[in-house]
């Protein structure tokens, strides 16, 4: 019963309701990909109830406006994504491993001390030199596949004039044969 009123008490104090029930942000985002391809977008969808067609709470109606206010204030330089990613971390701001109104299965992004530690550099900086030799394996397998495309091209060619020299060839030969020689 202590528990009961304490979860009771917890969910009270909740601001922002949210429509994926049970089911983990995570699995939502794997599952709306296409459609929510930021986290703006992603937000709108787990706050959007299809059945009073609006938002669950003013407050999630109010952050999700103000998100768009934000993304239209900025310039949009390349990435619509990341911009929006980066104005939903502002407006609700942000902790890692955590992003207010979405709960804990956010992925964090890498504390700095991990950035500071060594095998952690050794390990991103080995994992860029192997992304540099697969492309540069890649390209080569590439030039190597075209070249003997080409190759194979040629050899067909030769071939064709090789068989059109042999049966010329035979052809000779088999009249010199039916041709008798006389002395």
């Amino acid at each position: 019963m202590k528990m009961s009123q304490r979860n009771s008490t917890n969910r009270k104090k909740q601001r922002i309701n949210h429509t994926s029930g049970r089911k983990p942000f995570v699995r939502v985002m794997e599952e709306t990909n296409e459609q929510a391809p930021n986290l703006v977008a992603f937000y709108k969808e787990v706050h959007w109830s299809k059945k009073k067609g609006g938002f669950i709470t003013n407050t999630a109606e109010q952050n999700y406006n103000l998100m768009l206010e934000r993304m239209n204030e900025t310039e949009l330089d390349g990435n619509m994504d990341e911009t929006a990613n980066a104005v939903f971390k502002e407006v609700l701001g942000y902790r890692p491993g955590y992003a207010t109104g979405l709960g804990h299965s956010v992925i964090p992004e890498p504390s700095p001390s991990l950035l500071n530690n060594r095998n952690y550099q050794r390990v991103v900086e080995e994992n860029e030199k192997n992304k540099n030799e697969a492309n540069l394996y890649k390209n080569q397998l590439e030039a190597l596949r075209s070249d003997l495309l080409e190759f194979k091209n040629q050899f067909k060619d030769y071939e064709k004039v090789m068989n059109t020299r042999m049966s010329r060839y035979e052809s000779r030969r088999e009249s010199q044969h039916e041709t008798p020689i006389d002395a």
